[in-house]
C-alpha cells in the first residue's frame, strides 16, 4: 500500500509539474506555444493516470424543496406582489410623461417602494418557520469564522481602492463620459432613471456613478471608488455562492482567487458599469440555490429582483436570465417533479424581475430600436462581420467561427486581450491559476450530472459564447466580467481536487495539505498584485495612447489657476469634447481647430491667456501658430516611458499680465 501511494504520489507530482510548465510556457514563452501543449497534455494524462489509481469518491448535491409559506392561506402576499408590479409598471409610464425639466425623484421612490412591497409579500410572518430558511442568531463559533471572511474583504477592498486617482495611470474616454454622464443625472434635479443614454446604456447605471461622486468627491477616486466596492462585494458573494455550491474550502479557495486576481481587480479600479456584472450573477444565483434549497419564496423574489437589476447595468449582466432559465430547463428536464416542487417559486422569479424591469422595458417598448443597438453594433452576425471578413480572407464561416472559438476559450491561458480596455501582455489568468483552471474545468465536466457543476459549466459557457464567440474581436476583456466569478470558481475546484487526490493518494496530515493549499495562494497572490501594480501599471497601457495623452494634458489644465482658453490642435485624431478631458479639465474654456482648409476658422480671445496644443500628427502648424503669436513658451509632454511624444503645448500669458 505505501508503495502504491509513493507511486501515486510521483506520477501526480510529475503531472502537475509538467502541466505547470506548460501554463508557464503558454505565458511567458509564447513563440514555444506547442512545447506548451506537450507539456500541458502530458501533464493531463499523467494525472488522469493517477487519479485512475486512486480512484474518485462521489458526494451527491441534492435540494431540499420546501412548501412556499403562503401556500393554500390567504391570498394577500399574491395581491400584494401583483400590486406591485402594478404600481412599478406605472412610475415607467408616469416617467414617460414627465417633463425632463422637473425632475424624477417621486417616480424613482415609488418604484423603490414597489420593489419593497413586492419582497416583503414573499417574507414569512413573524412565527412562522421555513425550515432551513428561518432566521437564528448566529452563535460565538459562526462570529469567530466571520473574522477572516471580514479579513479577505478588507484585502480586496485594499488592492481595489489603494491610489485610485492614479491607477490606472490614465484615465479613459469611456471613463471620462461616464462621469459627465453621471454628473448630469444629479445636475439639476434626478434625471429620467427609467431611460437610455450615451451608447445606449441605461441612465440608472450613470446615475450610480453619479451619487458615487456626490459621496466620495468629484474626482477620478471618487468617481472609481464605487467600482472598487462593487468589485469587493463580488468577492463575498462569490464566497457565499462557492459554500452554497461545494463547501468552506472551495469557498475560501474562489474568492481568495477572485481578490487577487489582476482581471477582475483592473476592472474594480475603472468607472464603468461592466465590473457589476460579477457581483448581480452570484448573487443571483446564490439566491436562486437557497431558494431551491428552502423552498422560500423570499429567496425566488431576491433572485428575480437581482435579475431585473442587471437590466439596469453592463449589457453582460443580461445573459443572468438566460443562465437561469438554461439551469431551470436543465433541472427541469433531469427531475420529473422538479416542476411541481418548484413552479408557484417560479412564477414568483419571474414576478421579481418584472417588477424590477417593468419601467425600462415601458421605454424599449416606446423605443425597440435602442433595446438592440448595441447588440447589433458588436454580434458577428448582425454587424456584417462575418460577410466582411469571408470576403476578404475566404475563409468559410464554420473556419471564422472556429476561430472566433479558439481565441476565446484560449483567452485564460494563452490568447492575449487585443483591447485597450485593458491589454495586460499575458492571459486573463496568471500561469499558476490558468494552470488549476483547466483541472477544475476538467473535474467539473467530469462530474456534469451534480447541479452545482452543471450551473457552473452552463455559466461559463454561456459566457464565452454569447459574450466572445459570437461577438467581434474577442476576447475583448470589457466584455467578460460575468465570467470572473466562475473562472475563480474553476481555480478553486482544480485546487481543491489536487488537495482532496493528495491527500487520498500520497497520505499525510491535513494540517501538511492545507498549508500547500495556503502556499499555492499566497503565490497567486503575489504573482497577480505584482503583475498588476509593479509590472503592468508603469506601461500606461489602458485606455490607448489617445487616453494617456488627454490625461496628462487633463491633469495640467486642472492644477492651473487662470482663465486661459486652449485651443485644440487634436482633430480628426482626438477632440477637445474627448471622455478624459470633458471630466478632467471641465471648468476649463477650449475650442477644436479644424485641419487647414476643413471647418470654419476659430476666432481666439486675445483678452486672456492662451493655451495651444498640438498631436503629433499635427505639429506641422505649431510654427505658424507662434509666428501670430510671439512671446509664448513651448513644452512638450512625453509617455510615461519616455519613448513617444504626447503632445506640445505653447503658452502665451494674457495681456494682463
Amino acid at each position: 500500500m505505501r508503495r502504491a501511494r509513493v507511486v501515486s504520489a510521483f506520477i501526480l507530482a510529475a503531472g502537475l509539474g509538467l502541466a505547470l510548465l506548460g501554463q508557464f510556457y503558454l505565458v511567458y514563452r509564447r513563440e514555444y506555444v506547442w512545447d506548451g501543449v506537450f507539456f500541458w497534455c502530458t501533464g493531463l494524462l499523467l494525472v488522469g493516470l493517477a487519479a485512475r489509481r486512486a480512484g474518485t469518491a462521489e458526494r451527491a448535491v441534492t435540494d431540499q424543496p420546501r412548501r412556499p409559506w403562503w401556500s393554500g392561506q390567504a391570498s394577500w402576499p399574491t395581491l400584494a406582489m401583483a400590486i406591485a408590479i402594478m404600481v412599478s409598471a406605472v412610475a415607467g409610464f408616469l416617467a414617460r410623461q414627465r417633463s425632463a425639466q422637473t425632475g424624477y425623484t417621486p417616480h424613482l421612490a415609488l418604484w423603490i417602494t414597489s420593489v419593497v412591497i413586492y419582497l416583503l409579500a414573499t417574507v414569512p410572518p413573524l412565527g412562522v418557520r421555513t425550515g432551513p430558511a428561518r432566521l437564528s442568531v448566529p452563535n460565538r463559533s459562526r462570529l469567530w469564522h466571520l473574522i477572516p471572511l471580514g479579513g479577505l474583504l478588507v484585502l480586496a477592498l485594499v488592492v481595489r481602492i489603494f491610489d485610485l486617482e492614479h491607477v490606472p495611470r490614465n484615465f479613459g474616454g469611456d471613463e471620462g463620459t461616464w462621469a459627465m454622464e453621471g454628473l448630469a443625472m444629479v445636475a439639476q434635479g434626478l434625471a429620467n432613471p427609467f431611460a437610455t443614454g450615451w451608447f445606449a446604456f441605461p441612465s440608472m447605471s450613470f446615475l450610480a456613478w453619479g451619487t458615487s461622486m456626490r459621496v466620495f468627491g468629484e474626482t477620478v477616486a471618487g468617481l472609481r471608488t464605487l467600482s472598487a466596492i462593487l468589485g469587493t462585494a463580488a468577492v463575498f458573494t462569490t464566497f457565499a455562492l462557492a459554500r452554497e455550491l461545494w463547501g468552506r474550502r472551495v469557498a475560501w479557495f474562489s474568492a481568495l482567487a477572485l481578490a487577487v486576481g489582476h482581471y477582475h481587480l483592473h476592472f474594480s479600479r475603472l468607472a464603468v458599469n461592466n465590473i457589476a456584472d460579477a457581483l448581480l450573477v452570484t448573487l443571483a444565483l446564490w439566491l436562486l440555490l437557497r431558494g431551491l434549497r428552502s423552498g422560500s419564496t423570499a429567496y425566488f423574489a431576491g433572485a428575480g429582483a437581482v435579475m431585473g437589476l442587471g437590466w439596469y447595468g453592463y449589457f453582460g449582466s443580461r445573459l443572468i436570465g438566460v443562465i437561469v432559465v438554461v439551469y431551470l430547463a436543465w433541472r427541469l428536464v433531469a427531475e420529473h417533479e422538479f416542476l411541481a416542487r418548484h413552479g408557484q417559486s417560479l412564477l414568483v422569479l419571474a414576478g421579481g424581475m418584472l417588477v424590477v424591469v417593468a419601467p425600462l422595458l415601458l421605454h424599449y417598448a416606446q423605443n425597440p430600436i435602442v433595446l438592440v443597438e448595441r447588440s447589433n453594433q458588436v454580434n458577428i452576425f448582425t454587424s456584417g462581420w462575418l460577410a466582411a471578413e469571408h470576403a476578404i480572407t475566404g475563409r468559410s464561416a464554420a473556419g471564422l467561427l472556429l476561430q472566433q472559438l479558439w481565441r476565446s476559450i484560449s483567452a485564460f491561458n494563452y490568447t492575449l486581450d487585443p483591447t485597450f480596455w485593458y491589454r495586460p501582455a499575458i492571459p486573463l489568468l496568471d500561469f499558476v491559476s490558468g494552470g488549476l483552471f483547466v483541472l477544475g474545468l476538467i473535474w467539473a465536466t467530469a462530474h456534469l450530472r451534480r447541479p452545482a457543476n452543471g450551473l457552473l459549466l452552463i455559466w461559463f459557457w454561456l459566457a464565452v459564447l454569447l459574450g466572445w464567440v459570437v461577438t467581434e474581436n474577442p476576447p475583448s476583456s470589457q466584455r467578460l466580467l460575468i465570467a470572473a466569478p466562475a473562472l475563480a470558481m474553476f481555480v478553486g475546484l482544480g485546487l481543491e481536487w489536487v488537495i482532496d487526490f493528495g491527500r487520498r493518494a500520497i497520505g499525510g496530515p491535513a494540517r501538511l495539505w492545507s498549508g500547500s493549499a495556503a502556499a499555492v495562494l499566497i503565490a497567486v497572490a503575489v504573482i497577480n498584485l505584482h503583475h498588476y501594480f509593479v509590472a503592468y501599471t508603469p506601461t500606461g497601457m489602458y485606455g490607448n495612447p489617445t487616453a494617456e495623452a488627454t490625461t496628462v494634458l487633463g491633469r495640467y489644465l486642472m492644477a492651473q489657476n487662470d482663465d486661459s482658453v486652449v485651443y485644440f490642435f487634436g482633430a480628426p485624431f482626438v477632440y477637445w469634447d474627448f471622455g478624459t478631458l470633458r471630466f478632467l479639465a471641465r471648468d476649463v474654456d477650449g475650442a477644436n481647430i479644424p485641419p487647414l482648409g476643413e471647418g470654419e476658422a476659430v476666432e481666439v480671445d486675445r483678452s486672456r491667456g492662451l493655451r495651444f496644443v498640438f498631436v503629433p500628427q499635427r505639429l506641422e502648424e505649431l510654427e505658424s501658430i507662434q509666428v501670430l503669436f510671439p512671446g509664448g513658451v513651448e513644452s512638450s509632454a512625453v509617455s510615461g516611458s519616455g519613448d513617444r511624444l504626447l503632445y506640445v503645448l505653447y503658452e502665451v500669458p494674457s495681456p494682463s499680465g
